[in-house]
């Protein structure tokens, strides 16, 4: 309902400009009528409280920490792994040369 109402609004500027304008500002009228329609089925922008701000900021923060976390878990488990099969190499080596 306030969508047509909104709509009409502007169908009626867009209506009176053609009006008092004459047959040559059809052109004009259009554009009026688009602009105002525009204005005023935008959502205007809404600020958020400084609470929601600050909860989304710490939600920000603890996922970098926790992304980060992950990061050094996976490298501490490459390292140990790459440590794993270095000394599994190692004694091979060592055995084969025992042999």
């Amino acid at each position: 309902m306030k969508t047509g109402l909104k709509l009409f609004f502007a169908m009626v500027l867009g209506l009176a400009w053609y009006i008092v304008n004459g047959e040559t500002s059809g052109d004009i009228a259009l554009m009026i009528f688009f602009f105002v329609a525009f204005l005023l089925l935008t959502k205007p922008i809404s600020f958020q409280p400084p609470e929601k701000r600050e909860d989304y900021i710490q939600q920000l923060k603890r996922s970098y920490e926790r992304k980060m976390d992950l990061r050094k878990k996976q490298k501490e488990e490459r390292r140990r792994l790459n440590q794993a099969v270095t000394e599994r190499d190692f004694k091979k080596r060592d055995n084969a040369s025992l042999l």
